[in-house]
């Protein structure tokens, strides 16, 4: 790990960063409060650009975590599906994708 960053008003996730030594790209694990863990190239830049990461999804399912996939996080948002989601913080952003959802900087 290289760096940890922590939200104040946003984000609504933490983010470390995991560099590798060899040519890979440094790759952000996102966490949620709610414990929703996914992969991204940079945390700060938006849209957020999704990555898989076979190595520390491995890791961190050992330790009991779910990590999204790329493909669930791009997949369309229907608000129906997530019902513990302020129904005003939905309308307002209009989130395409499920990890626009998840993973946002709405405040």
């Amino acid at each position: 790990m290289t760096r940890w960053c922590e939200p104040r008003v946003t984000p609504n996730f933490h983010a470390a960063y995991v560099e590798y030594r060899d040519h890979r790209p440094t790759v952000a694990v996102l966490r949620t409060h709610a414990g929703d863990v996914a992969f991204a190239l940079d945390h700060e830049q938006q849209p957020l650009e999704f990555v898989d990461d076979a190595a520390l999804t491995s890791v961190l399912e050992e330790f009991g975590l779910g990590v999204w996939r790329t493909a669930e996080l791009h997949r369309p948002f229907k608000a129906a599906d997530w019902p513990l989601l302020d129904v005003r913080d939905v309308r307002y952003w209009r989130p395409e994708t499920a990890g626009q959802a998840l993973f946002n900087w709405w405040d």
